[in-house]
């Protein structure tokens, strides 16, 4: 919401601005009030000061502190401290303390003493209704702005894939090993041509989609394991192990292709054998993928690394509190332990 630039400053000052100055300039006031800063007049400034405050206390801190990490009791603490502050401390600033019988008898606007007790309720009516619409309005903008920010980030990695999967480079390459095996009446050819098919149609049919069912990503990370084993031939050894039952567990789809494409992009040499190790396991709702790669020389290339750091926003966006991510990136080995809470 708050973004970067003088213009969106300056759309947040004036509509602060007219937050603060508006209701004192329409609201209708009784004859009795003597001059503009009546006491009635500072204690809904005040008030209206501190929902401000809140409002974007509550966008920028408690809503990403508590509530989307599910810490819903220290929210509503929070919740029910700025609702008490909002209540009380216009009123004691104004000299009226709510829980007293014995008022000022005379107050600095030149009206009648104001009692306490119900007429206090009445007093805070409006101030309790307008906090609930503020805390409201910055949670529905809050959220609002968490969906487009998961939409963007997750277009974003579709689109980086469809880079990395959907280029000449690497069709020319698969198709060439295909055509390879085609000559050489290799029994595998036709299979190729199937995981090729299988994973170009997941891309462009299910890969917009909000969640998938695991065991299709499984079968898009299968398809793409074996495309590379036929492109790489003996080059590269691949230990591939899964431990998946199939059932009717979602998944964000992509999410875990980046860490595979990085283990074949930097852990294969052509001038010896390279070792890339790929397990996948489910446990219940638990489900954890393991990469490790050898590292090998390479000259470095436009676009290193924005896979990887794309798919990190996305589980921080997807997954806030339901995933653990560990990286270790050596001289020796590149390794990713990443581990999900699936529903």
């Amino acid at each position: 919401m708050f973004k970067k630039g003088g213009k969106y400053l300056l759309y947040h000052v004036l509509g602060s601005i007219a937050f603060l100055v508006l209701p004192l300039l329409l609201s209708p006031r009784p004859p009795e009030e003597v001059g503009f800063w009546s006491r009635p007049t500072i204690r809904d400034f005040t008030g209206n000061l501190l929902m401000l405050f809140v409002f974007y206390l509550n966008y920028y801190l408690l809503i990403p502190a508590f509530y989307f990490k599910k810490r819903y009791i220290s929210y509503a603490f929070c919740m029910l401290t700025a609702l008490l502050l909002i209540c009380l401390l216009p009123s004691l600033i104004t000299g009226v303390v709510p829980w007293s019988d014995h008022q000022p008898m005379h107050l600095a606007d030149g009206m009648p003493p104001r009692p306490a007790g119900s007429r206090f309720a009445e007093e805070i009516r409006h101030q309790v209704f307008l906090f609930f619409i503020v805390i409201l309005s910055s949670a529905l903008l809050r959220v609002r702005e968490r969906w487009f920010q998961a939409e963007t980030a997750r277009y974003n990695d579709e689109l980086t894939h469809l880079k990395a999967q959907i280029n000449p480079h690497f069709l020319f390459n698969t198709l060439n090993s295909i055509y390879s095996l085609v000559l050489a009446k290799d029994d595998g050819a036709p299979d190729a041509i199937v995981e090729l098919s299988e994973l170009m149609r997941y891309i462009i049919k299910d890969a917009d989609k909000h969640e998938v069912l695991l065991e299709k990503e499984l079968a898009y990370l299968n398809n793409y394991i074996a495309l590379q084993q036929s492109r790489l031939g003996r080059t590269v050894s691949i230990v591939y192990e899964t431990d998946v039952l199939p059932g009717a567990k979602m998944i964000a789809p992509l999410i875990m292709i980046s860490f595979i494409e990085n283990a074949f992009k930097y852990g294969v040499n052509p001038d010896k054998e390279s070792v890339i190790t790929i397990r996948l396991q489910l446990k219940q709702n638990i489900f954890s993928l393991f990469v490790v790669n050898k590292k090998v020389t390479r000259a470095p290339v436009d676009g290193d690394g924005i896979g990887i750091e794309n798919t990190k926003k996305r589980l921080q966006l997807l997954y806030p509190s339901r995933h653990e991510l560990q990286i270790v990136d050596n001289d020796i080995d590149f390794s990713v332990n990443l581990i999900m809470h699936l529903t």
